[in-house]
């Protein structure tokens, strides 16, 4: 069995023809045709029927088709490494995180990454969970910020953070009074919720309310927490969300209380496994992102302790 014989049985069945497979694989049409015909003969069976003009896949053919798949995995890993490789400018970091990540952890690692090395170009593209693990996956980003999800092929992950969400209250709000807010609490108050078609980080929450049995007022729905914060700010009313820019918002008057039931996520690191070992200047910047992640959230549990004292 001869690799340029798999080649042509593969891109029959991904193109549907020996007409394309012969343009994906810029060979002529009868090569295509006398390699599936050699292929038949080493596996010893029908690969494709004739019904008219098509070309009909047998049952046989689909089996192969899956162990094919599997092994090529490994090769579009390696695909993707390259094209990582060629458009990937020497001293450039490129990083996906999630919004909240990205607004609430990241300003105090580039800080501390350009005062190590000030020639090196960094760049920051905010995505949702899913959007995280594509742009990793596609080799498109060196190291991504996201939260625990199921584990995907092509990804390895490592652990964060965990964090317990917070509730955020609009400035002189009455139940500022409270040192911790209860779910109780929130029935009948203005709620700035997550959309339901939005990633799963913010499902928790939906879960909780809905246990707590508490009915709350969503007139306001958004898909991420950093624009929650924003509305909780102007007043628009209450929400429930990660601890990440809870600093900042606290700085314009918000009132950052600990919840209770409790709500949380573990947050991590993803990065390609493709490329092997971490590159140095990644590594170092993923170093940097622990280290301020934890300054991070013991901040903000000073803030949620000095907010219980009498």
């Amino acid at each position: 069995m001869q690799i340029r014989q798999i080649e042509a049985f593969r891109a029959v069945m991904a193109s549907g023809g020996i007409t394309a497979a012969a343009s994906m694989l810029n060979i002529s049409q009868p090569s295509v045709s006398r390699l599936i015909s050699d292929l038949e003969r080493v596996v010893g069976f029908d690969l494709f029927e004739r019904r008219g003009r098509r070309l009909v896949p047998t049952e046989q053919a689909n089996s192969f088709y899956e162990a094919v798949r599997q092994s090529f995995t490994g090769v579009e890993l390696l695909k993707q490494a390259a094209r990582r490789i060629r458009a990937h400018p020497v001293g450039t970091i490129r990083v996906a995180a999630l919004a909240a990540l990205a607004g609430g952890i990241l300003p105090a690692v580039l800080a501390r990454f350009h005062a190590q090395y000030p020639d090196v170009k960094v760049t920051v593209e905010s995505q949702g969970q899913r959007g995280v693990e594509d742009r990793v996956f596609l080799g498109q980003a060196d190291l991504g910020l996201g939260v625990e999800a199921a584990p995907r092929q092509g990804l390895r992950t490592s652990p964060l953070v965990p964090a317990e969400y917070v509730c955020v209250l609009p400035p002189g709000h009455r139940l500022g009074a409270k040192a911790v807010i209860q779910a109780s609490d929130l029935a009948g108050e203005r709620f700035i919720g997550p959309m339901h078609e939005t990633d799963a980080l913010w499902d928790d929450i939906d879960r909780m309310l809905m246990t707590e049995g508490v009915v709350v007022d969503r007139l306001i729905e958004t898909q991420h927490s950093f624009p929650a914060y924003c509305y909780v700010a102007a007043g628009l009313g209450i929400t429930i969300a990660e601890p990440f820019s809870a600093p900042l918002f606290a700085r314009l008057g918000a009132q950052i209380r600990r919840f209770r039931p409790r709500v949380a996520s573990t947050f991590t690191l993803l990065e390609p496994t493709a490329i092997g070992p971490t590159p140095a200047l990644v590594a170092q910047f993923r170093q940097l992102v622990k280290e301020v992640a934890a300054e991070h959230m013991a901040t903000v549990e000073k803030m949620l302790t000095a907010a219980e004292s009498p």
